[in-house]
């Protein structure tokens, strides 16, 4: 098959390379289709009854929202012309399409108009009618008593007197105090400051929350529809943004933000990291392979990657798998493990050709030995890859997915177009010149080497030890699956929504979405209130609750006495604006809302726990804790539990797979013993260095088997290779390292070289992710060249110990 095969890729080399540049521009297709997702349901998935739920509760209640706050002093914001603007703000932001409602200083000020209002056209209604009863009284008092048409007309206006003056005397400093309002809007700055301010000009408890700091702040609410896609959501947050440029007041500042506005800001960042990336890595795969990669055309394996990222990432777009903060990080991965594959072809193609100075025979003998060793690896590599579609995450499945696929694309890739490319190359002249075997690398692999055959317990026993504690650490790395701490800190959205946060206070909340046939029941309410109170009261972390319990009785205090009529009458008094916040229009679901202090992700679960176990809701009603740091809370099982899932399912798929191909139990077990190790180190490190746990991390532990078995698989190979070419054990040891161990050395300073890209980005979550991968390649590299060797020296009884026992004669 290999020489078939050979024969074709030498003798039609031309047609392997016009195929597959054909096939390129097919997939090249496929990059204009991929989409940027950067919302929280890349934390967990649709199918969970978490998100479910979520999404019940946002079709009755409204999506995601953005935040506006408007920043000044009190006397500045409630001007009559900052006023004008302020409504006409709110009057345009409500006619955005995808806009679901928006809660502002101005819409309360509405509300209170048109209550004002209401009560005008009442009062007005009240004193025509006892005008017109006083007058027909009197009338018919006159007409009775006989009286001509001067003392009917003296008696009317006597009784228009006598109403006049009872009015005056009832509601005279109401109406006199209403009159010199002027006009019920939100635009006249009296009756803004009568609804919203005190005789203090402090703000009415009712809108304290709208105009923190004594009013020299007024805060927009803007809640978006629900299920909008990644693009609609960004249209709508610049159609949004574009609003408030338009509305600006002199002497104030706009400061906007919102899951929204930083979930677009995440979009611009990953587009621009991505090609700060490329360009990153494409100058460090150029110094690398300069440095440790001497052959002819040592630059050649960088085009050829790039055709396989071509077609990695155009079948993103073909599948319609997003790119997020996870999925980016294939960039420079793939190009780091591509370029090593491409590597260990090139570098045996230029040994062979040396030999046999012939095209032929040494694109032939590279597929026969090369094909398989690294063809081996990459599936084993791709099996522990795959393990990360046990992840809860979708970001982490789709990272895992496309790793794997990435890793075969780019063997192929290497294989059926580099292989063609190089046999062109030297189809017309062949300049191939041996290399010096005795380079410092290969002479300090060989004094390495005899160092692991003579004793390689010292090899051992210490790397056992650090596994052992890095292994015990484990549970006490931190968690960590806040979308605002996986962005960069330095965008303006987070800028932006740090200063709303100094100003107003956490922003930091749980929804409750209660259900049952009409959570209207006095029970009901009454429950809610009870666990209102109990919770506050209980954590001190939380520092508000409210719900329609508290519009209800800011209406009438003892509402939750009364009967089911009065509680109707009541809601159908309120204000549409401050039920439709908390209550759906059928009745069936209610939202309860706790606002926590600032903490840390872990600590929020710990609460929303104790907060689930003590819930105890009547009978018939069901009670599910929803928003976004709720998905963001329960995503963290699913960042610690699938991590554990996916090692150890590595672990067992690797060990499988390794069987197959050896057909022993003991060589299966050799490759992968020494990564196990290496993940015990690993977690070591993030403990040492403070690295968080988060959806990148979280992938490591797979990412470390993938990487570590292609090292100690190929070094594997090379030593059943020279054993079976008739060397005895430690021999082949002694040229597995020396020969093979240089080519993983050049391997894996590329594939450090590829990952040291992720560092040059503006996601901190990335940079980290960066630096954690560069030292377990590192990591991956020493175990291979240390423990691989030790653990066959003193588990391999098929070898014979000439060197050892040359050195123990001395």
């Amino acid at each position: 098959m290999s020489e078939t095969l050979g024969k074709w890729m030498t003798q039609y080399a031309i047609w392997f390379v016009v195929g597959v540049m054909v096939l390129t521009g097919v997939m090249g297709y496929g990059l204009s289709q991929i989409e940027i997702r950067t919302s929280v349901n890349m934390l967990l998935s649709d199918e969970h009854p978490v998100a479910i739920n979520h999404a019940r509760f946002q079709e009755k209640f409204g999506g995601e929202s953005l935040v506006l706050l408007v920043r000044g002093k009190q006397a500045e914001l409630f001007k009559q012309e900052s006023l004008a603007v302020l409504s006409g703000l709110q009057n345009d932001l409500t006619k955005v399409n995808n806009v679901y409602s928006v809660s502002s200083p101005i819409s309360m000020a509405e509300v209170v108009a048109r209550q004002a209002q209401d009560q005008a056209d009442q009062m007005e209604q009240q004193i025509a009618e006892a005008m017109e009863t006083a007058v027909a009284k009197a009338a018919e008092q006159v007409t009775d008593a006989g009286g001509d048409e001067a003392a009917l007309t003296a008696a009317v206006e006597e009784a228009k007197a006598r109403v006049l003056q009872s009015i005056q005397e009832q509601y005279g400093e109401q109406l006199s105090k209403m009159e010199g309002i002027g006009e019920f809007t939100a635009a006249n700055e009296k009756f803004v400051r009568f609804a919203l301010l005190d005789e203090n000009n402090t703000p009415q408890p009712a809108f304290a929350a709208l105009l923190p700091k004594n009013g020299d702040n007024m805060l927009f609410q803007i809640q978006l529809n629900s299920d909008l896609t990644m693009q609609e959501m960004a249209a709508v947050t610049d159609k949004v943004e574009q609003v408030i440029n338009n509305h600006a007041i002199p002497g104030t500042r706009m400061i906007f933000s919102g899951i929204p506005a930083i979930s677009k800001t995440l979009e611009d960042y990953i587009q621009s990291d991505i090609l700060t990336m490329l360009l990153t890595v494409i100058l460090l795969m150029i110094v690398v392979l300069a440095l440790v990669f001497p052959v002819r055309s040592r630059l050649i394996s960088l085009p050829i990657i790039l055709v396989g990222m071509i077609w990695t990432f155009g079948l993103m777009g073909y599948i319609n798998m997003p790119l997020s903060i996870a999925t980016m990080a294939l960039l420079p991965i793939l190009i780091g493990l591509g370029t090593d594959f491409a590597l260990q072809f090139h570098n045996r193609y230029e040994e062979e050709i040396v030999k046999s100075k012939n095209v032929l025979k040494a694109v032939t003998s590279t597929i026969s030995h090369m094909g398989p060793a690294v063809g081996t690896a990459v599936l084993i590599m791709a099996v522990g890859f795959l393990t990360l579609l046990l992840s809860a995450m979708p970001m982490v499945k789709d990272f895992g997915l496309m790793l794997a696929i990435g890793v075969v694309i780019m063997y192929i890739i290497g294989l059926v177009l580099l292989l063609p490319v190089l046999a062109l190359r030297d189809r017309k002249e062949l300049r191939s010149k041996e290399r010096n075997a005795s380079g410092l690398i290969e002479r300090g692999l060989s004094v390495l080497a005899k160092a692991v055959i003579c004793k390689p317990v010292w090899f051992l026993i210490p790397p056992v030890l650090i596994a052992a504690i890095g292994f015990g650490l484990d549970n006490k790395l931190n968690v960590e699956s806040n979308i605002e701490k996986l962005i960069p800190q330095n965008a303006p959205a987070s800028l932006a929504m740090n200063e709303i946060r100094d100003v107003v206070g956490s922003t930091l909340t749980i929804d409750w979405m209660i259900e049952g046939e009409d959570v209207r029941e006095p029970e009901v309410l009454r429950w809610i209130s009870q666990f209102q109170s109990d919770s506050v009261h209980k954590y001190a972390e939380i520092e508000e609750a409210s719900s329609i319990v508290n519009v209800l009785t800011s209406l009438q205090s003892d509402i939750l006495d009364s009967g089911p009529e009065q509680i109707h009458s009541t809601l159908d008094q309120a204000p549409e604006e401050m039920v439709s916040r908390f209550l759906s229009s059928d009745y069936h679901m209610a939202r309860v809302t706790f606002t926590l202090a600032n903490m840390d992700t872990q600590a929020q679960e710990e609460l929303l726990a104790k907060l689930e176990l003590e819930m105890n809701p009547p009978s018939g009603i069901k009670a599910h804790p929803v928003g976004v740091q709720v998905l963001q809370v329960k995503s963290l099982n699913g960042l610690t539990d699938s991590r554990h899932t996916s090692l150890l399912s590595g672990l067992l798929a690797i060990l499988v797979g390794l069987f197959i191909v050896y057909r022993n139990i003991k060589r299966a077990f050799f490759p992968i013993l020494p990564i196990i190790l290496v993940n015990g180190w690993s977690v070591a490190f993030l403990y040492i260095l403070g690295i968080d746990i988060n959806p990148l991390t979280a992938v490591l532990g797979a990412l470390v088997l993938g990487i570590g078995t292609e090292f100690t698989i190929l070094l594997m190979e090379r030593y059943l290779e020279e054993k079976a070419n008739g060397l005895e054990a430690d021999q082949a040891i002694l040229k597995a390292m020396t020969k093979v161990g240089r080519a993983i050395t050049a391997s894996g300073l590329t594939v450090i070289g590829g990952f040291s890209a992720l560092m040059f980005t503006n996601f901190e979550v990335v940079r980290v992710f960066g630096i954690s991968t560069v030292l377990d390649t590192l990591l991956c590299l020493i175990s291979t060249l240390t423990v691989l060797p030790a653990i066959i020296v003193l588990l391999d009884k098929e070898r014979l110990v000439s060197i050892k026992s040359k050195a123990a004669a001395k």
